[in-house]
């Protein structure tokens, strides 16, 4: 605890400071981000080992920078589901959780996405699901589905981690080992960008991957192998390219499609945008301008921010139209993000139902 003296030189040093070199001070303010630890929480210990040596590769400290703890000593048991594990990591304020374990479902996403986004949280998982995901289910939102480089990919993959990658304690060639090796260098990331969310971080990753240039690509790690040392290298979050929600859609009856949109709220996002198109688009690896989607065909429906309340969005179409869609997101400047093979929806067509005489 500070003395009295103490704090009044401290005041007259902070003081000085500001007069004579204000960049010091902003310098002093970022450390002082920047010392506040970043809490990862692994379900259960699977995986524990991966996870502290990531940090240790990315040249942190796992005593006070990033805090590194198991949801049980038993490696494997008890296994928490994704919803009380959100729970369990809440208790000790981690806000990244790590399961190692198989059984991933796209669907937790959309069952997930406002007890995590809501709370500040991120859940890196393994990309070894129990059966086939849809080729054209999105990469998550509110989780980051992970595997080792060149082993199991599918629909919903975000990201694969090379066997051995960084070559130090946090490397593995199990998809168990890569997943908490990953949440690792995210929490490291956190750290050494404290100003980023998570959406932040996951789109630092997702720009320095390997797919980034050719867009994503379910049958090969969707976004690719990943690049830390690039990611941290990047400063500025308001430059980041932006990246559309992970949407889904369904149709119901009268001609109705319901939407499950989780938004990728990163730093730069201010809202969600629908378009629709009577033709199937062409993926458009870069932001777009409203005029430039026009000239694709695409017809703005809506934008709003809708996170905060739902993420579900109904519209009803006519007959005998078909018709495709695309989640995008915009930024205060009007800018949309890039258009991925996953945003686009479709197609759909209502044909009215035969009479009987």
């Amino acid at each position: 605890m500070l003395k009295a003296t103490d704090r009044f030189r401290s005041n007259i040093l902070t003081a000085l400071l500001r007069c004579l070199c204000p960049v010091a001070v902003a310098l002093i303010s970022i450390h002082a981000l920047a010392a506040s630890p970043v809490r990862v929480r692994i379900n259960t210990s699977h995986g524990l080992e991966n996870a502290l040596g990531a940090v240790a590769d990315a040249g942190l400290r796992t005593s006070t920078d990033v805090i590194v703890t198991p949801s049980s000593a038993f490696n494997g048991k008890p296994f928490l589901p994704p919803g009380k594990f959100i729970q369990d990591a809440r208790e000790v304020q981690a806000s990244i959780l790590s399961s190692s374990f198989s059984g991933w479902d796209y669907g937790f996403d959309t069952l997930l996405y406002s007890s995590l986004t809501k709370n500040g949280l991120v859940h890196v998982y393994a990309y070894e699901p129990r059966k086939i995901q849809p080729s054209s289910a999105p990469p998550p939102a509110a989780f980051v589905t992970v595997n080792v480089y060149g082993k199991k990919t599918g629909g919903g993959i975000e990201f694969g981690v090379p066997k051995g990658y960084m070559g130090g304690k946090g490397q593995s060639n199990t998809p168990s080992g890569v997943t908490a090796q990953l949440a690792g260098l995210m929490a490291s990331l956190k750290y050494n960008h404290p100003d980023w969310n998570w959406f932040d971080i996951k789109a630092a990753l997702r720009a320095t991957a390997s797919n980034f240039p050719t867009g994503y690509n379910s049958e090969k790690s969707g976004y690719g192998s990943i690049d830390y040392q690039s990611a941290n290298l990047l400063t500025d979050s308001g430059t980041l390219p932006l990246f559309p929600p992970a949407a889904l859609m369904r149709t119901a009856e009268n001609n109705r499609v319901v939407f499950a949109i989780n938004s990728f709220k990163q730093s730069r996002r201010a809202a969600d945008a629908l378009f629709k198109f009577r033709m199937r688009p062409l993926p458009m690896l870069k932001d777009l301008t409203l005029a430039e989607l026009n000239a694709m065909g695409g017809q703005l429906q809506l934008t709003g921010n809708r996170a905060g309340t739902t993420n579900s969005f109904v519209m009803q179409l006519p007959n005998n139209e078909m018709t495709y869609f695309a989640w995008l997101t915009k930024d205060a400047k009007g800018l949309f993000s890039r258009l991925e093979q996953y945003s686009i929806l479709g197609p759909i067509l209502f044909i009215p139902k035969k009479t009987v005489q």
